[in-house]
């Protein structure tokens, strides 16, 4: 077992000397003092997965030397990870909308459906024992109470819950998602009537699709890698939204998820969440860097 190997803290300037050591091109002097103030604004760890795709050994994580390719530019390691921070960003305005339109359907339909219970999110008789009994859910619950709308309405009203329409627009989107897949509703009719607003007649299909935009807005919100987003097992490949053998593993599958969902909900949305992309796109002056992008994420600006 070899030893373990310890690295210790360095100055921007020591930063600077290993990078142009391993062939990174800052170009002229006043790019390399704009380079020093990217690495102490965005840091070098971070910044490391943005050069990675320049190194010679990329794709390769193992017995990298992490020499970079001749000619590889500094700069265009920053215009991937600004199109990688714009790209989270478009993702998670979009997703929002696609999030409340969910969340929506579920609490009308599931309230309407047991209108004799205001509080049907934690009985027994409408959702699954197990999933209310999770350690999951009941973490849910104790969240809610640390809402001011939340304690404010049990306090008032001296209750032990509140009404599933206040309370579920307070959970996580996994939650709400697993809230959907636990319902106890007669031959599915509310998990039905939910998806084929979506245009999907499976409810099981549909919830995939949420899980895979759940996904995606995580990595997005904790400010993760989007350019070589990998999804986890497989997406659903099937009507409506049919994917080729790459797509069900790399964000352009997500991607076309993501679009189909929106146009559901608004066209327009859907229409501009692509121009603004296609935007990003644009900001980018270097071809190299857009070949980068259309490779590891399977968009084409083109095609946007």
């Amino acid at each position: 077992m070899g030893k373990e190997t310890v690295k210790f803290a360095t100055t921007i300037e020591e930063q600077i000397e290993l990078l142009k050591f391993r062939g990174m091109n800052f170009g002229n002097e006043e790019n390399e003092k704009k380079a020093k103030e990217n690495l102490l604004d965005i840091g070098y760890y971070r910044l490391g997965f943005y050069w990675f795709p320049f190194e010679v050994t990329f794709p390769r994580k193992e017995k990298r030397d992490h020499k970079f390719k001749e000619g590889s530019l500094f700069e265009n390691v920053i215009q991937l990870y600004y199109f990688d921070f714009d790209a989270r960003n478009i993702f998670l305005r979009y997703i929002s909308r696609i999030e409340i339109n969910f969340r929506t359907k579920l609490i009308y339909h599931a309230s309407n459906y047991f209108r004799d219970d205001p509080f049907w999110y934690v009985n027994s008789n409408c959702v699954k024992t197990d999933f209310l009994e999770s350690d999951e859910f009941q973490r849910a619950l104790v969240d809610l109470d640390k809402e001011t709308v939340i304690a404010l309405d049990k306090t008032r009203h001296h209750r032990e819950y509140a009404p599933a329409w206040k309370a579920i627009e307070f959970m996580s989107l996994g939650i709400v998602i697993q809230l959907f897949n636990n319902l106890k509703d007669k031959n599915g009719i509310i998990r039905s009537r939910i998806s084929k607003h979506f245009g999907i007649n499976s409810p099981n299909q549909f919830s995939d699709y949420m899980d895979a935009i759940r996904r995606l807005r995580n990595s997005c919100a904790h400010g993760k890698v989007i350019f070589d987003y990998k999804v986890p097992g497989a997406l659903t490949n099937a009507y409506p939204v049919k994917l080729n053998r790459s797509q069900i593993t790399n964000l352009s599958g997500t991607f076309e998820v993501l679009k189909y969902l929106l146009g559901q909900v608004s066209k327009n949305r859907m229409e501009e969440m692509c121009t603004r992309l296609r935007e990003a796109f644009n900001c980018i002056k270097d071809e190299n860097v857009i070949k980068i992008i259309t490779q590891n994420t399977g968009i084409d600006a083109k095609n946007l």
